[in-house]
This record gives C-alpha cells, sequence and structure tokens, in this order.
C-alpha cells in the first residue's frame, strides 16, 4: 500500500471509528460527555502524527 494512502488512512479512521462509536452508544438526551470529548482529541492528535510519519517516511527532511 503506498505511504500517503496509508497514512491518509491512519489520520482519518481512528477519531472516525471513535465518533462513530460515540454516537451510537449514547443515551438520547444525554447531553455532552466531555470525557469522551477529550479522549477523541487525544485519539485525533496520536493518529495524526502517526499519520504524518508514515506519509514522510522515506523523504528527506
Amino acid at each position: 500500500m503506498d505511504n500517503k494512502l496509508l497514512g491518509n488512512f491512519i489520520i482519518a479512521f481512528p477519531p472516525a471509528a471513535y465518533v462513530t462509536y460515540i454516537i451510537v452508544m449514547k443515551e438520547p438526551n444525554s447531553g455532552i460527555d466531555w470525557i469522551s470529548v477529550i479522549v477523541g482529541g487525544l485519539i485525533g492528535m496520536i493518529s495524526y502524527i502517526i499519520g504524518k510519519k508514515i506519509k514522510s517516511k522515506g523523504e528527506v527532511e
């Protein structure tokens, strides 16, 4: 698999999967769960960093 395609997949998939899971499992009219917001942000940041490293693998910095 191409490094850029794999990097883009790693950047996009984990946050999207987590948000989808939270939306499906959330109770109706329960308000904002701030723990889920923080965890989603952390997952997004970590997957972005890993995805950028994979995309730039093999390129000269």
